[in-house]
């Protein structure tokens, strides 16, 4: 295999997919880019960036480690990082983490389409499962090339609040200031009382949630170097929305205190045609992101497109369906997202080590440290 083909369509194709996978029912909204970053006014955009580091750090990791080895389920990754008996640790917690997750957005999603459009939440909440369900059944390539698409869309729609709100701030620019301000004492719940350990926590959350979906990325890559830049260009499309996500949120402060969906009131207020869309967005937004952690669930115990794998992606949906219809999702986030943040950072720690310690014994072997060559084509 040529370790430096790379083909642009395919690169954007997977860093779409890993920004649709991040892109779920909390970031749409705008809640989580609230409280994670723009609470903290114009330092969010600072934690943005440093989350933009981590992210880049553990992407590019994980995307190469997942081309290189090509593991036959991505769930190896625990094992090849944390040994034998924590890693099964990780990889039972990860599934129920996923699944809890899938859950939540499930019920999300249910709710969302009743807000928006009217329908009973139970047929918003079959909608977004079967067609989830219908998706994953496809298998990982086909997955991928669908979010890879509708990431990048969602991106769009953030980057077009964004401007609309550079040009409001443009022609009033008390708006940034006001916002700088007011954002951290307006009632707003807020992740931490620090900007830099919220940017750290969110890159961190990002990593626990899509350990395995990053590792089938990266496989998926023709090349090393394919890997190296879809992880890269991920990270940083990635973290464009974030920013100019927090820019909206900081200039609009004043319409969103007390909504439970920002982007959807900013939205409405720049034109109730991009509201409109962006409801459809929030839509699409959830039915990525769950079509993505279903098939993440589902592959650790079978392989693609088998009899098992589809039965179990049958079972795994209905029970979802059924759940998300009863369970207040936010008592299984607050429960979950600590617990996580501190299994991702031992989980950071003990790859970045394992590949400092792989990237030494290469370079005793063989006189120099791994790397590829650059292809002067």
């Amino acid at each position: 295999m040529d370790n430096n083909t790379v083909h642009l369509k395919k690169v954007f194709i997977l860093a779409g997919a890993i920004c649709a996978y991040w892109i779920g029912a909390g970031f749409s909204t705008g809640q989580e880019v609230l409280q994670f970053f723009a609470v903290n006014g114009i330092n969010g955009i600072w934690a943005a960036f440093l989350c933009c580091i981590l992210t880049c750090i553990f992407s590019y990791t994980l995307w190469n480690l997942g081309q290189r080895e090509n593991f036959a389920s991505p769930y190896d990754v625990f094992e090849y990082y944390c040994g034998r008996y924590l890693g099964q640790v990780y990889i039972w917690f990860s599934v129920i983490l996923s699944y809890g997750i899938f859950v939540v957005m499930m019920a999300g999603g249910g709710a969302t389409i009743h807000q928006y459009f009217g329908f009973p939440t139970y047929l918003g909440t079959g909608f977004i499962g079967i067609l989830s369900l219908l998706t994953v059944l496809l298998g990982v390539n086909r997955l991928i090339g669908i979010i890879g698409v509708i990431g990048p869309i969602k991106i769009l729609f953030v980057v077009i609040i964004g401007i609309a709100a550079l040009f409001s701030a443009i022609g009033q620019p008390s708006l940034l200031v006001e916002g700088d301000q007011l954002m951290p004492t307006s009632g707003f719940e807020s992740a931490s009382g620090n900007w830099a350990w919220s940017g750290a926590l969110y890159a961190f959350l990002a990593l626990m949630m899509s350990i395995p979906f990053q590792v089938t990325c990266g496989s998926q890559a023709a090349s090393k170097r394919e890997a190296r830049i879809g992880a890269i260009s991920g990270g940083i499309l990635f973290t464009i929305a974030i920013v100019f996500l927090v820019l909206a949120e900081i200039v609009y402060h004043a319409l969103i205190v007390g909504q439970q969906v920002p982007t959807l009131a900013i939205a409405n207020h720049v034109s109730p045609l991009l509201g409109l869309a962006f409801s459809i967005i929030i839509v699409l937004c959830i039915y990525s992101a769950v079509a993505s952690v279903l098939l993440m669930v589902v592959r650790k115990f079978s392989v693609d497109k088998t009899k098992t794998f589809n039965v179990t992606a049958v079972i795994l949906t209905a029970i979802g369906m059924f759940f998300g219809s009863i369970i207040p999702f936010d008592k299984l986030v607050n429960l979950l997202f600590p617990i996580t943040g501190y299994a991702a950072i031992l989980f950071a720690i003990l790859m970045l080590v394992k590949e400092v310690r792989r990237q030494n014994t290469s370079a005793i072997l063989t006189g120099h440290p791994e790397k590829d060559t650059v292809s002067k084509e």
